[in-house]
């Protein structure tokens, strides 16, 4: 899948890889909050020593900042994306029209995962869209 990056895309991952040292795939801006997708196996790198690498970006950019590690299998990158909340189930059902992805999540973590107004979980649809064409991501 292709991903065209806007200016200021490209500009927060060129920041986050002279901060962090590690391969930033994509970045997407959304509600004050940029999230990174980092090259499988770089996460560790990315945040930094006790969270050190997100500290400095959000002091830097003045917004929230989030790691996720990429994944060339849906159901892995999924998981990733929905850290650290606990899943009990994701099922990846392809159809003719796309990918569609039912996540179940426990009861304590659902209202996080969401997100105030739905912010967490339209950040983590787009994610998933951009990067493994799914058309629907459900949270059951």
């Amino acid at each position: 899948m292709k991903i065209t990056l806007s200016h200021e895309e490209m500009h927060y991952i060129a920041l986050a890889e002279d901060v962090t040292g590690a391969p930033i795939i994509d970045c997407i801006e959304m509600e004050d909050r940029i999230t990174y997708i980092v090259e499988k196996g770089k996460l560790g790198k990315a945040i930094g020593k006790n969270a050190k690498n997100i500290k400095t970006l959000e002091k830097m950019l003045r917004k929230e900042v989030k790691f996720v590690e990429y994944d060339k299998d849906k159901k892995s990158f999924i998981t990733n994306l929905f850290k650290p909340y606990k899943l009990d189930e994701v099922v990846v059902m392809e159809g003719d029209e796309g990918t569609i992805v039912n996540v179940t999540i426990t009861q304590d973590d659902k209202g996080k995962a969401i997100g105030k107004n739905g912010r967490n979980i339209n950040i983590l649809r787009e994610i998933a869209k951009r990067h493994h064409d799914i058309i629907k991501l459900k949270i059951l």
